[in-house]
């Protein structure tokens, strides 16, 4: 997907991806992960959503990217907090309270941005990715992240063959493929919750399996 696609879907306001409430899943299994307080968090591809605003309220500082200026615009406006504008490298940069979020492109990240990472929590980046980004995604971040960095990860299974995405669907063996060698990579959780979403039912598809994992560098 280029980045007009996703502000245009931005712009138009068509946003399904967008989950009203914090992520149950993120709750659930944040506990697992090596953050103390003040840690910083990195959500790649994060949108407006309501799990930036739950990790700063964990006392962890959050950094963001995200290619829609909209989507940062109404984050900061919903949220009910000040952001200030500056500019580092070719991002746009809005900061409030300890939230940092880069408005760009996701691939000109660099090591210097994220030089202290403790987390990476990707709820829908790896799926908004088509398959041919997917592993320059994944390469990208092992090059430029500390190497104690963990990962909370988040990903959808389904027929690709009944839906187009995105939401692109991520099988097991493909997590395993591109995190490997690098990644011990843990299954935490696995649940089939086509009942739960019916518009992906009306679409045709007959299982939508959500997955759950934690992701460690070897090397750390």
């Amino acid at each position: 997907m280029e980045l007009d696609f996703w502000e245009q879907r931005w712009n138009l306001n068509q946003i399904a991806f967008h989950l009203p409430a914090v992520n149950p899943y993120l709750i659930k299994f944040w506990p697992l992960f090596n953050s103390q307080f003040h840690s910083q968090v990195f959500i790649p591809l994060c949108g407006k959503s309501l799990d930036l605003a739950w990790l700063a309220s964990q006392q962890h500082t959050v950094l963001g990217v995200e290619c829609s200026e909209k989507a940062i615009k109404d984050f900061f406006k919903e949220q009910k907090l000040q952001s200030h504008l500056s500019q580092h490298k070719t991002f746009n940069v809005y900061s409030g309270a300890n939230i940092k979020l880069l408005q760009g492109d996701f691939f000109k990240l660099d090591k210097e941005i994220l030089a202290d990472v403790s987390v990476v929590y990707d709820r829908a980046s790896l799926i908004a990715m088509p398959e041919t980004k997917r592993q320059q995604y994944v390469t990208l971040l092992g090059e430029i992240l500390p190497a104690s960095a963990e990962f909370l990860l988040i990903t959808l299974d389904y027929n690709q063959k009944l839906m187009p995405g995105p939401p692109f669907s991520v099988s097991h063996n493909e997590v395993i493929r591109l995190f490997k060698p690098r990644y011990n990579v843990e299954l935490l959780y696995e649940c089939d919750v086509l009942e739960e979403h019916q518009k992906f039912k009306e679409r045709g598809l007959n299982y939508l399996i959500e997955r759950v994992y934690r992701i460690t560098n070897f090397c750390k």
